[in-house]
């Protein structure tokens, strides 16, 4: 894992050291230095690339020969431009022939409520039978329901007509244009690509100790080319892949935005204070590092630490971390201090 160094600058030092007799009461020998000046900051970086967030293949939704394609691959279109235009005249004549029977079905509802209305009157007079006026209700029902299914079929007839024309659904470039003038379209093939131009997120894969840090990132950038795209974070994918280990980050840009399939790499910087893994022992089968207190080397537990990578410590910067001869220490180990310059 790739990863930079930025150190503050050295402010003091203390060396300690103690010649070791054969004794094994005498203080160890050490050397040790203030955190401060030992502190590090790590930058992680993983490989991207710029995805679209959508990028449709626009099907036929009728069959019906092509009569017009108004763009070309690479066109910048715009919501409602028509895109494709098939034949319609099949579909038009439908709508028609669906309107009219919607006329019809209207036209025998309004007989059937006038035939129920002159049914009731006579039934008031004992005219007509009481198996007359149910016959009667039952026209008006069926009349209902006739005129419920010819509008049903009108509405299915202007659906159909409104598939005669492709129009882009978002501001777009046109990726791929599969058909042309005077092919027969069909239901569900594709006729032409789109990208869209606004949206773009930033993909890339990371490992677990990436997501962690990533989470905990200030600043987060795309490098592609040799430029840098300020970026912010939009979701981590909830799953894993099995095969790879590696869970999605996807990301936005916060100013300017890249072209749909540019690559180059994420990168974040962990702005914890991080002890050099140098220094790092294990003791107990714990992680953690020797400080000095006093007159003893104190072994201080870092929970997070790994093997070979710097470890994030809340001790203070004047704390004095022993950096030679901790290998050999104890928790308790005695360790002398020497006459420093100012310490006298």
């Amino acid at each position: 894992m790739p990863f930079a160094i930025a150190k503050r600058s050295p402010l003091f030092a203390a060396i300690l050291f103690v010649a070791s007799t054969a004794s094994g009461a005498e203080p160890a020998g050490v050397a040790a230095r203030p955190l401060a000046d030992l502190w590090q900051r790590q930058t992680f970086s993983a490989p991207a690339s710029v995805v679209a967030r959508n990028a449709p293949e626009l099907a036929a939704e009728i069959d019906a020969r092509i009569v017009e394609v108004a763009v070309e691959v690479g066109d910048r279109v715009v919501p409602g431009q028509s895109l494709v235009t098939l034949d319609c005249r099949r579909y038009e004549a439908t709508l028609a022939s669906a309107e009219a029977a919607v006329s019809g079905a209207q036209a025998r509802l309004r007989f059937a409520e006038q035939q129920l209305a002159r049914a009731r009157n006579l039934r008031k007079n004992n005219s007509i039978s009481e198996e007359t006026l149910d016959q009667r209700n039952n026209e008006l029902a069926v009349a209902r329901a006739d005129l419920d299914a010819a509008q049903q079929g009108r509405l299915a007839a202007g659906i159909d007509v409104g598939h005669c024309r492709i129009d882009a659904p978002f501001d777009a470039v046109v990726s791929q244009r599969q058909l042309g003038v005077g092919d027969y379209a069909v239901r569900g093939r594709v006729v032409i690509g789109l990208v869209e131009t606004s949206g773009q997120e930033v993909s890339t894969q990371l490992r677990h100790d990436q997501v962690d840090s990533l989470l905990k990132a200030a600043t987060v950038a795309f490098e592609s080319h040799g430029r840098s795209y300020p970026l912010r974070l939009r979701a981590i994918v909830p799953s894993a892949d099995p095969v790879a280990r590696t869970r999605e980050a996807r990301l936005v840009f916060s100013d300017e935005t890249v072209i749909v399939g540019s690559a180059g790499r994420v990168t974040w910087r962990d702005d914890r204070q991080l002890v050099p893994a140098d220094f790092l022992v294990r003791r107990d089968g714990r992680l953690g590092l020797f400080i000095v207190d006093g007159d003893q080397a104190r072994f201080v537990t870092l929970p997070d630490a790994q093997d070979g990578r710097p470890a994030a410590s809340d001790l203070g910067g004047d704390v004095l971390l022993i950096t030679e001869g901790q290998q050999s220490l104890s928790d308790g180990d005695a360790v002398r201090l020497p006459a420093l310059p100012g310490n006298r």
